[in-house]
């Protein structure tokens, strides 16, 4: 009986295993839940796909703006050529009256932006040759213009190169005078405006400085480009734009040193200022000799420098001198090129008389006196300097302080190794000869029997005798 039972108990079948409620809801809900992820798969790609329409409908927008920008300035090239073709007889036409009608024509098209900036300056420096004011108008309105092109249209006169203006064919450029006065106040202006501004200063006619050796190779005329800028701040007394000008770069520190040298005004200053000025020309005068002798200025830089300072060296009062009688007294091999463009322009008056008097009693018979006096001083330079001194003429009968110390010169030649006064005595003799009868090719260059320039419209060379009515304005 009970194995019966346990039989039927044993055949009892197992209970059915009940799904979790997750289990039960997707089998109730499989058609919503099927609906659902069809939904958002849909959803999903309509979003995809509509944010890939946008980026192309983007894209495209660009590409047509794109286009139309190329378009516009493409039309506004051909309008710019056109314009420009039609004004072009204007620009370059000639005679009396097309000054005003080129000016008119020129400053148009450059406020217009319709001219390239280059080409502007071409014809506004063309311009300047009829008329100065209107060339330094138009490129005053000049925006974004090469500096370095204004530079190259800047021509020194013989005023400016020797110191003398002479009616040669060195002294050409003269007619010239008033358009490279408007140059250099171009310059000043504009070196006024971005004064106080540092990134456009150095973008504007600073430009022009900031290579030392492009400074180097042109001294003068990166001089006198600036010398109405610098004079003007020393005039007003500006120091701290002269020191800010003098930071700038190593070649704005030589051409102030240059400039500033000769700037003395010779008002009645106080006590108190007329120290402080000459702590001024001291600095400078000390930083411009050590220059000279640095390693950055080579011979050929020494030579360039030393033909500028002789120049105006007169007008220096006495700033000079040191630097001249340090680099005198250099090995031959670092003041070739020195003595070589003191012999030339002492040789042919490339200079002016009072100049030669004063470098002769300045510099040429004291650094001479010292040399012969030093028995260290090597027997070539003693040599060069009795060489040059041949080329001067005596000191006046009236100028006792003067003569006096020619003649102790000349009491210690002859004392001197025989050689030094057959030296003096050949090359006076030689220089007298040359003078009067100087060769073919030297005639161009000879100042010394070329006439004074006069206040008349042609000196008979074919060559304008002064057609600005003077230099440019010297630094007092």
């Amino acid at each position: 009986m009970s194995e019966d039972a346990g039989d039927g108990a044993a055949k009892k079948p197992a209970p059915e295993d009940k799904p979790t409620r997750l289990g039960k809801f997707i089998q109730t809900y499989h058609a919503f839940l099927s609906s659902f992820v069809i939904g958002v798969a849909g959803l999903v790609a309509t979003s995809i796909w509509q944010y890939r329409q946008s980026q192309i409908a983007a894209q495209q927008a660009r590409s047509e703006q794109s286009i139309a920008q190329t378009k516009a300035e493409n039309d506004w090239r051909i309008a710019r050529a056109e314009i420009l073709s039609k004004n072009l007889n204007v620009l370059s036409g000639q005679g009396p009256g097309s000054a005003d009608q080129k000016f008119g024509v020129l400053l148009s098209l450059t406020r217009g932006a319709i001219i390239d900036p280059e080409l502007a300056v071409s014809y506004a420096m063309e311009l300047g040759k009829q008329n100065p004011t209107y060339m330094r108008t138009v490129l005053e309105a000049t925006a974004q213009k090469n500096y370095e092109q204004l530079a190259q249209g800047f021509k020194l006169t013989c005023q400016q190169r020797y110191g003398v203006q002479k009616a040669t064919e060195l002294c050409k450029d003269d007619a010239l005078a008033e358009r490279s006065d408007a140059i250099a106040q171009v310059i000043q202006d504009e070196m006024e405006t971005t004064a106080t501004m540092h990134a456009a200063a150095a973008a504007g006619p600073l430009a022009l400085l900031r290579d030392e050796h492009e400074v180097q190779a042109y001294p003068a005329r990166m001089s006198w480009l600036f010398t109405p800028y610098l004079q003007d701040l020393y005039d007003r007394r500006q120091w701290q734009d002269i020191q800010r000008f003098e930071n700038f770069s190593t070649g704005a520190r030589l051409v102030a040193a240059l400039v500033l040298a000769t700037a003395r005004t010779g008002e009645l200053v106080s006590s108190t200022e007329a120290t402080q000025l000459e702590k001024f020309h001291a600095d400078h005068r000390h930083w411009l000799a050590s220059y000279l002798l640095g390693g950055t200025c080579e011979a050929q830089c020494r030579g360039k420098l030393s033909d500028l300072m002789l120049s105006s060296y007169g007008q220096a009062n006495g700033d000079y001198d040191e630097a001249f009688k340090r680099l005198l007294l250099e090995s031959r091999a670092e003041a070739a090129p020195v003595y070589a463009h003191l012999h030339s322009r002492l040789l042919w008056c490339q200079l002016d008389d009072d100049d030669v008097a004063r470098f002769r009693d300045g510099v040429l018979v004291p650094i001479l006196e010292t040399a012969l006096a030093t028995p260290k001083t090597p027997p070539a330079i003693v040599e060069d300097l009795v060489g040059l001194l041949a080329l001067v003429p005596e000191p006046a009968s009236t100028d006792a302080t003067a003569t006096a110390a020619w003649k102790k010169t000349l009491a210690d030649l002859a004392k001197a190794p025989e050689h030094l006064q057959r030296t003096y005595n050949t090359r006076r003799a030689a220089s007298s000869r040359e003078r009067q009868n100087p060769p073919a090719v030297i005639r161009k260059v000879d100042f010394c029997n070329a006439p004074a320039l006069t206040t008349a419209t042609n000196n008979g060379n074919g060559l304008p005798a002064n057609a600005s009515g003077g230099p440019l304005a010297q630094p007092r």
